[in-house]
């Protein structure tokens, strides 16, 4: 924790002026507390000497804790700030009962007031201005302690986000591998294009390391996904897709639609041109709405299906917090998925 000692004396500025008033000081007045340092030559010397004085509580006791707390003693710290009280007092004991006489010809209390009564008077002064410091230490330990406690949430939510974009990368892989492995082997004239498409989407995956990317190259994204997925089935899929209002600078974290339209195709029945895939994608001015559909595929799912629908739930979570919903509905016949983000 930094050692805020300008800080510390602007507050404590505003606390004696307040303390002393409620005391019945300068007349109850913030005026009267300025007007105090030039009324006389006599008042100004008084004043810049309590001041420095009372000051002073605040400062040791603030410091002590400061530099003893983060070693862990804490005890010695609270020790050494009742040593300085007494110190403090002689030390205002020299500067207006010494040297002021001596050298100005002036000093606060009577010249007959003995010491002992002198280091009484002035224990009561010491009290609400070391208690400041003290208060003052805690405030600033607490909310240093809340943005230690905030960076740190920060920075793990950064270093969870980059690790599910990076499972990303596998699973995206080992899916589509196997597809290009299926029309290699069947040397098949798309293999070639296929590969193609996926140099293109690696490309994009691996190098895109921006937060956000703007909703069009996403949306440009998926369709290069969608063409690659394609090139799986010797006919030509049912699929609709609907594309409305691709606002030009509206901003969306990268990778969020694939896992969506990867699970589709992944588990998706593509044999019935009157159940075809529908992908549609509406940006408004305050809402991102994407809905897909598809017929199911009454196969059994293997148990590694869902890693990318599991890994896009967290990073919504992480991302848009209060901000998206993430809605399946599900029958014997079809599977709907969708997805809202609110700007």
């Amino acid at each position: 924790m930094p050692f805020k000692y300008k800080q510390l004396f602007l507050y404590f500025i505003l606390f004696n002026i307040i303390w002393s008033s409620s005391l019945g000081a300068n007349n109850g007045s913030i005026i009267s507390y300025f007007a105090g340092f030039f009324n006389n030559f006599t008042s100004f010397c008084l004043k810049i000497t309590t001041t420095v004085s009372f000051f002073l509580y605040a400062l040791s006791s603030y410091f002590f804790l400061w530099y003893l707390s983060k070693r862990k003693r804490q005890i010695a710290a609270f020790f050494l700030i009742l040593l300085c009280i007494p110190l403090i007092i002689l030390f205002r004991y020299l500067l207006e009962e010494i040297i002021c006489p001596a050298t100005l010809g002036i000093q606060n209390y009577n010249p007959n007031t003995s010491l002992s009564y002198y280091l009484l008077d002035n224990k009561y002064f010491s009290i609400p201005y070391t208690s400041f410091g003290v208060v003052y230490y805690f405030i600033q330990s607490n909310r240093f302690k809340e943005m230690e406690k905030n960076t740190l949430e920060l920075h793990n939510r950064q270093a969870e986000l980059e690790f599910l974009k990076s499972q990303i990368n596998p699973h995206f892989l080992f899916n589509n591998l196997n597809s290009i492995y299926s029309l290699v082997y069947h040397r098949s004239d798309k293999a070639l294009k296929a590969i193609e498409q996926l140099s293109l989407l690696l490309r994009y995956m691996l190098y895109e390391k921006k937060k956000e990317v703007l909703l069009s190259e996403e949306v440009n994204y998926l369709n290069n996904f969608i063409a690659l997925q394609k090139l799986r089935f010797e006919a030509e899929i049912p699929l609709v897709i609907k594309i409305d209002n691709l606002n030009a600078d509206k901003k969306i974290a990268p990778l969020l639609l694939i896992p969506i339209v990867e699970n589709a195709f992944k588990h998706g029945d593509f044999k019935y041109p009157e159940f075809p895939l529908l992908i549609n994608l509406l940006n408004t001015k305050t809402e991102l709405s994407f809905v897909v559909e598809n017929k199911k595929n009454q196969y059994q799912k293997d148990e590694h299906s869902g890693i990318g629908i599991s890994n896009l739930k967290r990073r919504l979570e992480l991302l848009y917090p209060n901000r998206y919903a993430f809605t399946t509905e599900e029958n014997d016949k079809s599977y709907k998925t969708t997805l809202k983000i609110k700007w």
